[in-house]
């Protein structure tokens, strides 16, 4: 099942907003980020169901102030083995939630919904459509974490080695079978948005996901790449069929679900290592030795929204496919 798109919001408070804790960044270049078009964020906490803040401005200044100096971003998949304190919220099964690092201890926000005390239907209850609102909101609950469950939080803040990453997803994802249709997407060496635009139109109103202060082509390349792979295979599920017009047998049927599955996972751990480490996003020359095969992520600059990877972003790319040829033949491949 493909991830819910708040992974996009997320991912844009926890860029953005480490670039305003650090005084890099002022509301007025990103308050309006067009991430944020119909969507509302709301900030309480879990316990107590108490409104801590109704923006992400006004969260971001609390936590300022509090003295927090990082945001980072994680599966959700670490709180496994949590008990909701509060039976009167749902937590949302969202493949990611923020975290704030404050100075003795680590904060999670996660996603989820008041229950209402009256409603006992097991369906969500659907307002008359005349009654119901384009603008989607979302609360996102404070809960305080355990020293065990911090250190898995560090485990995530790790350095990072993007040619292993980068290797890694061709390797599982692109070179697959199940992508061999996959039609590589036009706007891979521009600045990954998350949402449409023209970049022949460019503004700068249009920001993208994550600052571009930084050169971080790798991350921007991967994250496009990855989506549009999903993308592909959401299709393909829907429309069964080899390029013949044979209709894939039950089995292949199957083997496609569980490599879209795969595939979805792997792009959410893109997403973390992207959120946690966009300032070291790049392709270096050194030969990588491949340890870590779960990935890692990204930045660039509002200063120049028009930022397309140039001479130097197709060296790398040059670079990365010699890689993966010696990497290759090494374990004979």
């Amino acid at each position: 099942m493909a991830l819910d798109q708040i992974w996009k919001q997320q991912l844009t408070l926890v860029t953005y907003g480490n670039e305003y804790l650090a005084g890099n960044l002022n509301f007025s270049r990103w308050i309006e980020h067009p991430v944020f078009a119909q969507n509302r964020l709301v900030f309480r906490d879990l316990r107590s169901q108490h409104l801590l803040a109704q923006h992400f401005q006004i969260w971001l200044e609390g936590l300022k102030k509090q003295g927090v100096k990082k945001l980072s971003l994680h599966l959700s998949s670490v709180l496994n083995d949590e008990q909701n304190p509060n039976a009167n919220v749902e937590l949302l099964p969202f493949a990611h939630f923020i975290v704030s690092h404050h100075s003795n201890k680590k904060i999670a926000w996660i996603c989820g919904h008041e229950l209402a005390e009256w409603d006992n239907n097991d369906r969500e209850f659907q307002a008359p459509s005349s009654q119901q609102s384009l603008l989607r909101q979302e609360a996102l609950w404070r809960y305080e974490l355990n020293d065990k469950l911090g250190r898995k939080i560090d485990a995530d803040l790790k350095k990072v080695n993007w040619n292993e990453t980068a290797i890694f997803l061709e390797q599982e994802l692109f070179a697959s079978k199940y992508a061999d249709n996959f039609i590589e997407p036009e706007q891979q060496d521009f600045p990954f948005y998350g949402y449409a635009v023209d970049p022949d139109e460019l503004s700068s109103q249009q920001l993208a996901l994550i600052p571009t202060d930084y050169p971080a082509d790798c991350a921007h390349r991967l994250l496009h790449r990855t989506q549009a792979l999903v993308e592909h295979l959401e299709q393909q599920k829907k429309h069964p069929y080899h390029a013949t017009g044979e209709l894939l047998s039950p089995e292949e049927q199957i083997n496609l679900r569980n490599f879209s599955q795969k595939t979805d996972e792997l792009f959410a751990k893109l997403i973390v290592k992207t959120a946690n480490h966009y300032q070291s996003a790049q392709l270096t020359a050194e030969h990588p030795e491949i340890i870590d095969r779960t990935m890692e992520t990204v930045h660039q600059s509002p200063n120049h929204p028009h930022h397309k990877v140039g001479t130097s972003g197709v060296i790398k790319l040059i670079l990365l496919t010699v890689i993966i040829c010696v990497v290759a033949y090494y374990f004979g491949l």
